[in-house]
């Protein structure tokens, strides 16, 4: 997921994924935004599950979106689409990111809370997990490089119990 402009996003901007097919009826497609969720730290907190995996028989990347609820495929990248990529995936990433024009201070990420305030305030990923070739899913509790930009304005944990803390005010001007 990525922030842009205050809003979450899921993927590429402006549908720049070359082949994703969205399946009718689907509320949401990789470029779309995901307006804010949670109000902290007195509103609820909101779940958005986000899954990626390949589907066994066509071979196809399907994308698979919760709000709140169980992810249902939202659209599929077909295997014709890759070369590599078709028969594995060998990396992956979480994380999320601002953009701003360069004369204006860059928005705050996540709950605009940086992560040393704990869950309470910070936004989160959560039960992060690898799914294999079999469909059975691992949580991921090695810690994965880390690149934040400037860390005064955003921060990020390291990766502990398949889930992170990341976010931050913004106000920085590049």
């Amino acid at each position: 997921m990525q922030q842009r402009d205050g809003y979450v996003t899921t993927g590429c901007f402006n549908m720049r994924c070359p082949g994703f097919i969205r399946v009718n009826g689907a509320v949401i497609a990789p470029g779309d935004a995901i307006h804010t969720v949670s109000h902290l730290p007195d509103g609820p907190i909101q779940n958005i599950t986000l899954r990626v995996n390949k589907e066994k028989n066509s071979g196809d990347w399907w994308v698979y979106y919760g709000f709140n609820n169980i992810p249902t495929g939202v659209g599929y990248f077909p295997k014709s689409s890759f070369t590599y990529l078709a028969q594995k995936s060998t990396i992956m990433g979480f994380g999320a990111f601002v953009t701003s024009k360069k004369e204006l201070m860059t928005p705050p990420m996540g709950s605009g809370s940086l992560p040393n305030g704990g869950m309470v305030h910070a936004a989160s990923f959560t039960d992060l997990r690898l799914i294999d070739q079999d469909g059975n899913s691992s949580p991921i509790v090695a810690d994965l490089p880390q690149v934040v930009t400037d860390e005064k304005c955003y921060s990020s944990t390291p990766i502990d119990h398949a889930g992170f803390l990341y976010g931050g005010p913004g106000g920085c001007i590049r």
